[in-house]
């Protein structure tokens, strides 16, 4: 009986694993998520998690048989990837939007912010803000939506990252925001 039990573990280990790896070099992205739950790849980024929680925002080397994160000079586009797609209102750049949001440092995979954490949504009009996340990142998004954005040094912090804030000077970073309304 306990050899059967091994062979058995053995077998949904071995299922587990085979589901997880891949013959080429660049992780897959995943085919349309849910509009309730999402599991979405890109690139060396994974996103999961029902839409209105907090996501589950795995960076790099935190994904296991994924390259790190790479995050270098040679990245100056904004990335804007729809991991959920919404079924409300798009939002646009005169809209008031209202989103949940965690960001993360590509690198140093630190949090160093979250509307989530604070428990309160973030509420402005995209095209007052200077920052590209939320300028560009929600804009054509729809409510009910999430999306992944990243966001390289020269359109985020650059040299020069808030004092204390835990980002590297340089660093891309990755952000994953839901749209809860537009006005």
């Amino acid at each position: 009986m306990l050899v059967r039990r091994c062979a058995v573990a053995m077998l949904g280990t071995a299922l587990v694993l085979s589901g997880c790896s891949s013959s080429s070099n660049t992780p897959a992205q995943s085919a349309s998520p849910s509009a309730s739950s999402s599991a979405f790849t890109y690139k060396s980024v994974s996103v999961s998690g029902p839409f209105g929680e907090k996501p589950t925002l795995l960076i790099g080397d935190d994904l296991q048989g994924l390259l790190p994160f790479m995050d270098g000079s040679a990245d100056t586009k904004l990335v804007i990837r729809d991991v959920i797609d919404g079924t409300g209102p798009a939002a646009t750049a005169d809209s008031k939007v209202s989103v949940n949001y965690v960001a993360r440092t590509a690198k140093t995979k630190k949090t160093f912010d979250s509307s989530w954490a604070r428990g309160k949504t973030y509420d402005y009009v995209p095209k007052d803000m200077g920052f590209a996340a939320f300028k560009d990142g929600v804009i054509g998004m729809k409510v009910g939506g999430r999306r992944l954005v990243v966001v390289p040094a020269s359109l985020g912090f650059g040299d020069h990252p808030p004092e204390n804030s835990g980002v590297r000077p340089g660093e891309t970073l990755v952000f994953v925001i839901d749209l809860q309304s537009v006005s």
